[in-house]
């Protein structure tokens, strides 16, 4: 049995769900809503010390961080649709860009979409203080007091700048490398793409979409970014079990 934990909007949610629909594998949802701080409650953070999503707990064995959760999957279920080349340069540059999914493009996005999505979303349901106090109860400290800083003084408009020219930067080598191939890591559609695919899908809602505007990078817009959704992959819509929030 594969149980995700995961929050629908989740760019790292979305990666592990868009592997589990390419591979067609069944599934069943624990949605953890983390606008509700559901991700700091003790029955989840027995399960991922970090308090983040995503969370894979296959019969018993649980796996955090979405990239290493991708190398699991693909470990486990090489034969449902392959999605590591054989070629080892080729393998080699999928994890590149299955790295800079998190190294480079994860924080740099959630730079970017805390004044625009985030903040807005949590002002709406919480004050001031019961945000606080909900820092105050997380057990990761680099993401409590990234939380605690963020309210006391937001994302500047110079710290979103240098976050998107960061993102800017590596969708240049994005585009690049596209030129070389229909995928990112050459012929074939593997994790490089899964992991890089959510990324893209976010900076499409933020505020600068022309970052990835067609006539910008034509790679990219016939890539991988645009063939497959990344919040729900072609299969997922049959394979995936009644979702249940708990």
């Amino acid at each position: 049995m594969l149980r995700l934990y995961h929050y629908w909007s989740s760019v790292c949610s979305q990666k592990v769900r868009m592997c589990l629909a390419e591979k067609g594998l069944d599934w069943e949802s624990r949605h953890v809503d983390i606008f509700a701080f559901e991700n700091y409650e003790p029955a989840y953070t027995a399960l991922n010390p970090k308090a983040v999503v995503p969370t894979l707990d296959h019969d018993g064995k649980v796996l955090i961080e979405s990239n290493i959760i991708l190398e699991y999957l693909e470990d486990v279920f090489p034969n449902d649709t392959p999605l590591r080349p054989q070629d080892p340069f080729a393998r080699s540059t999928m994890r590149l860009w299955v790295y800079n999914s998190a190294e480079l493009a994860h924080w740099n996005v959630n730079v970017c979409s805390h004044n625009l999505r985030h903040a807005k979303r949590m002002d709406q349901r919480y004050s001031h203080e019961e945000q606080i106090a909900a820092a105050m109860i997380c057990p990761n400290p680099m993401i409590a007091l990234r939380l605690k800083r963020r309210l006391e003084v937001g994302v500047s408009v110079d710290e979103e700048n240098e976050a998107y020219a960061k993102l800017d930067c590596l969708l240049d080598g994005m585009e690049k490398q596209l030129a070389g191939g229909p995928w990112i890591a050459g012929s074939a559609f593997t994790l490089a793409d899964i992991a890089m695919a959510p990324m893209v899908n976010r900076i499409e809602v933020l505020t600068r979409p022309e970052m990835i505007a067609p006539v910008r990078r034509p790679s990219r817009t016939g890539g991988s970014a645009s063939r497959h959704g990344p919040a729900i992959g072609p299969r997922s819509r049959s394979r995936i079990r009644t979702p249940r929030i708990q």
